[in-house]
């Protein structure tokens, strides 16, 4: 009797987590799924009482609109595909440079185990202040380098924002390896790079993969530097969308939807071929020896 009591409040307290899981993930997943709705919803559907959940008369046109620009019923429209190619272009080569420094930093850390505070603070300066307080500063220091709206100066920004957590994910993914790795490499006559690069690197892949994906993510939604140090001749996705609005017509759902699908998909793709690394890489370290 007491066993089959046990059974049952077992059963119970999983069926009530299943319910809860099932819950949060409906919650996080609403916005997708409003976003890609709309994505697809003639105008007359954007704002409607009661909503539309799911579009009555299905169209392409918001996709046609962001993709070829034109004369549309919504209004008029440029293509947002010069900005979506640059968003994917500053992304991926700042996100390669991020992660190469802080593989190459954090190989240091880890490797002479230097934990000290302030080596640790030094790193985290530039994610110690909010970005806007930053904002004016950067564009007179920018302005006098030239490389106000040029893609070369928002690439030197997204790099320097994004290597703290470049340095100190890879770091922490380093740190979980034993250090018998290193002190066998050493025997077998290897130089740092070489150890890096032959027995590092191989280990702790799953963590890049996922370093590499959360910098893509943080670089591909930045708003703020893309506004003040671009957005007159290179625009960006978040630029592009948020200029999607009219005092005249209002606010233009539909395409801003289209393109915020579009601007996912690269990282829908990536996390889709890099799923495996990603399980591995947000549990890793969880046990330690």
């Amino acid at each position: 009797m007491r066993r089959a009591n046990l059974i049952a409040k077992n059963n119970l307290s999983r069926c009530i987590a299943t319910i809860v899981l099932y819950a949060i993930t409906a919650i996080i997943i609403f916005p997708i799924f409003w976003m890609l709705m709309t994505s697809f919803k003639p105008s007359a559907e954007w704002v409607t009482y009661p909503p539309t959940w799911i579009p009555q008369n299905w169209t392409l046109n918001n996709y046609s609109s962001v993709i070829f620009g034109g004369n549309t019923s919504q209004g008029m429209f440029e293509s947002s595909m010069g900005p979506y190619l640059n968003t994917f272009l500053i992304s991926v080569i700042a996100t390669v440079i991020g992660v190469s420094i802080g593989l190459l930093a954090a190989f240091g850390l880890s490797r002479f185990r230097d934990n000290k505070v302030s080596s640790m603070i030094s790193f985290m300066m530039p994610r110690m202040f909010p970005p806007i307080a930053m904002i004016i500063p950067m564009m007179i220091f920018f302005q006098f380098l030239h490389l106000i709206d040029t893609y070369f100066g928002l690439m030197i920004v997204y790099v320097g924002f994004t290597l703290p957590y470049s340095i100190f994910m890879i770091k922490g993914f380093m740190d979980g390896l034993p250090i018998e790795l290193s002190e066998a490499a050493e025997l077998d006559g290897m130089s740092n790079f070489k150890m890096l690069f032959k027995v590092w690197i191989p280990n702790i892949k799953n963590g890049l993969m996922t370093t590499t994906l959360f910098l893509f993510v943080l670089n591909c939604q930045e708003y703020i530097f893309a506004t003040t140090l671009a957005g007159r001749q290179i625009e960006t996705v978040t630029i592009s969308i948020a200029k999607m609005f009219s005092n005249q017509a209002g606010t233009f759902y539909g395409p801003q939807a289209a393109l915020g699908m579009m601007a996912a998909i690269p990282t829908i793709i990536f996390g889709i071929i890099i799923h495996k690394s990603l399980a591995y890489g947000f549990t890793f370290g969880a046990l330690k020896r």
